[in-house]
């Protein structure tokens, strides 16, 4: 599949390394200075090729828009109607920033909305999945879980049922277990996972230190559940 990586940040820089080992063809952008990225198009040599925002949208039958919250209206004037009919897989979290440069969730807005629900507004033509949203970019590799018990589960939310099916395809190819989460619009529960997430970083574990180590998993009981006669 041809794949456009809208933004090759920590998160896709570690999707398009998992891509390109599975055979895909990509085009990579940076929202940025693109020299960042020059290593990165040296390792995955033929799989991958430099392009600018507006090309790596209309290179891919499928196109990563991992983008840094603040900077999404700007991508979006960047791309233009590009990504009509397109696939597009939205990592986003409603992170804000101060003028310390310190991030926050945007409570305000995750309340009645989410980054998938805005963006599917915003290219009404597009086929908008979030994906990969809960897990930080050091853990988005395969083999950062080689020895773990579980794989992490990849969480996916959307309207269109044949691009969720595409996306659970890519998830795999990257390593990890797609799980189902329902409609476009549970977005916002995948959000709140991600405030939870934090939550259990700071009063379970050691903080932001550990946060980049943590992830959700989905396992099923084995042999199954104990069914008891019910006591009233």
């Amino acid at each position: 599949m041809k794949i456009g990586v809208l933004n090759t940040g920590s998160i896709g820089s570690r999707l398009a390394r998992a891509w390109a080992a599975a055979d895909h063809t990509l085009l990579l952008a940076k929202d940025g200075e693109d020299r960042k990225i020059a290593p990165l198009l040296v390792e995955l040599g033929e799989r991958a090729r430099l392009g600018t925002i507006k090309q790596a949208a209309d290179f891919g039958e499928a196109v990563l828009f991992s983008v840094y919250w603040p900077r999404t209206d700007a991508v979006i004037e960047a791309v233009g109607d590009a990504l009509n009919g397109k696939i597009v897989i939205e990592t986003m979290n409603p992170l804000g920033v101060t003028d310390e440069f310190e991030h926050f969730h945007d409570h305000a807005f995750m309340r009645d909305c989410s980054t998938a629900e805005y963006l599917q507004e915003r290219l009404p033509e597009a086929r908008v999945v979030k994906a990969f949203s809960l897990l930080a970019a050091p853990v988005l590799e395969a083999t950062a879980w080689a020895d773990s018990p579980f794989k992490a589960s990849v969480f996916y939310v959307t309207d269109d049922q044949e691009a969720g099916q595409v996306v659970r395809g890519l998830i795999e190819d990257a390593g990890f277990n797609p799980v189902n989460a329902g409609p476009l619009k549970a977005a916002r529960q995948l959000e709140q996972l991600g405030v939870l997430l934090h939550q259990i970083a700071a009063h379970e574990y050691q903080g932001d230190a550990d946060l980049i180590r943590l992830a959700f998993a989905v396992i099923e009981a084995s042999p199954g559940p104990i069914m008891r006669e019910r006591v009233v």
